[in-house]
């Protein structure tokens, strides 16, 4: 829902505040075109584990350096170890950072 809701193409999986996990909207496409009954699944069947995260007071050219190194658009965002928000490839774009 967070994926179509926010417009993103990706979500986290979080348990009690912490990060386990991230669905892109590449992972839905992905298990679609294998299983035939997606009612059943469960995010971590799903996701990927251990995904790339900041810390909420990473400066946006170090994401954008992290976001380079790894070809990924989104980083998770943590603080104190906690689930924070996401950051994007377009929101580094419409911020000028790029």
């Amino acid at each position: 829902i967070e994926i179509s809701e926010k417009r993103l193409g990706v979500t986290a999986v979080v348990d009690n505040g912490k990060i386990v996990g991230i669905i892109t909207d590449g992972d839905l496409r992905r298990m679609l075109s294998k299983v035939e009954d997606f009612t059943k699944l469960k995010a971590k069947d799903i996701m990927s584990a251990n995904p790339k995260r900041v810390e909420h007071m990473t400066m946006a050219v170090d994401a954008l350096e992290i976001m380079e190194s790894f070809e990924i658009s989104q980083l998770l965002v943590e603080k104190n170890g906690q689930y924070y928000g996401v950051v994007h490839l377009h929101d580094l774009i419409k911020e000028g950072i790029i």
